[in-house]
Parts: C-alpha cells; sequence; structure tokens
C-alpha cells in the first residue's frame, strides 16, 4: 500500500512548529545549545515553504 505522506505545506508547518517549541524548550532550561537544534527545524520548514513556492511559478 503506497502513502503519500503529508502535503509539503503542512510538513513546512509542522517542522517550524516544532522547531520553535524545540528552541523555547532549550531556552527555558538554559541549554542554549541545543536551541540550535530548533532553529535548524525552523530553517527546513521555512527552505520547504520556499521551495514549494518557487516550484509553483
Amino acid at each position: 500500500m503506497p502513502s503519500n505522506g503529508l502535503p509539503s505545506n503542512v510538513s513546512a508547518w509542522l517542522y517550524i512548529a516544532a522547531g520553535t517549541l524545540f528552541a523555547i524548550g532549550a531556552l527555558a532550561s538554559q541549554r542554549l545549545g541545543f536551541s540550535v537544534v530548533g532553529v535548524a527545524f525552523i530553517a527546513l520548514g521555512g527552505a520547504i515553504l520556499l521551495r514549494q513556492r518557487k516550484n509553483r511559478d
């Protein structure tokens, strides 16, 4: 049974939300180094959105 997965728009926003929560958690626990992982997730979500928008043009 093939699975198409989530639409890229939904995936991007989930990455952004997860990254935001991860960064907030890292900052709240005063683990500033781990906040970089949250920023990376946010950047990945942004890249997915930009790629999707670029392919639409």
